[in-house]
């Protein structure tokens, strides 16, 4: 472990890249450019911050010995010491997938969405073999290269952001902006007004594979599933097993077949990476997608609280 831990002093930070669940992500130089992750716990307790190191130490020793992959991003280091908690990676190039798809509204010819999509199968079908579930696989954790290389991030940290992420008001759920519509069926059927969040154990590779079908839709559709829905309705069908519609969408037949079963109720008839591989590999790539102008490419609802 001790090889892994890097002093923050060694570290040059300068501006802010973006922010998500644990806090504020910079670019900084320690040996070469890099991306540092700072994880924000307000008021930390002695009782946090022990499960923090004891989070990131196991973290690190699967990130350091078994993630070597084009399409995932690499572990570097770790800051441990209190209050100045870190987790430094390669500085990816770009932008995310989120950014494309929401705010510049890019509009993906089917051969660029297929190459996207297998090479983010490719990481993901990687990081499964290794035996990382990623828990937190949407497209704010895609990034797309200035090569066009997808780069998967963020993965197998869901238990680190939980002790960042706490509901302000008891009995409530929180529910971040854009969080609900990559949550498989039986994760969403877990969900209580008494947590802060599902349980990393109720994280599986099939409800990976469910988070990549919402993710592949997005790129398809220029938005998220279950337009307009509120997050109580979304729970309630999604928790149901009902999926979103298709057919308003301009989209060959077999690339419909293969986003209904990444989005299968049941979790073991969704594939696995490498069949989605295969499919994807088999898919038709010279069709032009044409999106209805009505349909909005964001959902226009920010972070709700549920009873």
């Amino acid at each position: 472990m001790s090889e892994w831990v890097v002093p923050f002093e060694e570290i040059e930070i300068f501006d802010v890249l973006g922010s998500g669940r644990f806090g504020k992500v910079y670019r900084g130089r320690w040996h070469g450019e890099v991306a540092v992750k700072m994880i924000e716990i307000d008021n930390p307790t002695e009782e946090q911050l022990n499960a923090f190191k004891f989070q990131v130490r196991g973290e690190v020793s699967v990130f350091s010995l078994k993630t070597r992959h084009d399409n995932t991003v690499l572990f570097m280091g770790a800051c441990m010491d209190p209050p100045k908690l870190a987790i430094i990676t390669s500085l990816c190039r770009g932008y995310t997938l989120y950014t494309h798809v929401h705010i510049r509204k890019d509009n993906f010819p089917l051969a660029k969405i297929a190459q996207i999509t297998t090479q983010i199968a490719q990481g993901m079908g990687y990081l499964h073999a290794r035996g990382i579930v990623h828990t937190d696989l949407r497209s704010k954790n895609v990034f797309l290269e200035l090569n066009s290389k997808a780069v998967i991030t963020d993965f197998g940290l869901y238990s680190v952001a939980g002790l960042t992420a706490r509901s302000a008001r008891p009995g409530y759920l929180m529910v971040p902006y854009g969080w609900l519509y990559y949550l498989a069926p039986e994760v969403i059927r877990t969900l209580t007004p008494f947590q802060d969040a599902p349980e990393s154990k109720q994280f599986t590779t099939k409800t990976d594979v469910y988070s990549f079908g919402t993710v592949w839709y997005e790129m398809i559709a220029g938005g998220w599933p279950w337009k307009k829905q509120n997050p109580e309705s979304i729970i309630y069908k999604v928790g149901k097993g009902h999926k979103q519609s298709l057919n308003i969408h301009d989209i060959p037949g077999e690339v419909k077949e293969a986003l209904i079963l990444c989005w299968a109720q049941n979790p073991e008839s969704r594939p696995t990476f490498s069949q989605l591989l295969k499919t994807i590999d088999r898919l038709p790539k010279k069709h032009r997608l044409h999106r209805s102008p009505s349909q909005p490419c964001t959902v226009g609802r920010p972070a709700e609280a549920l009873i």
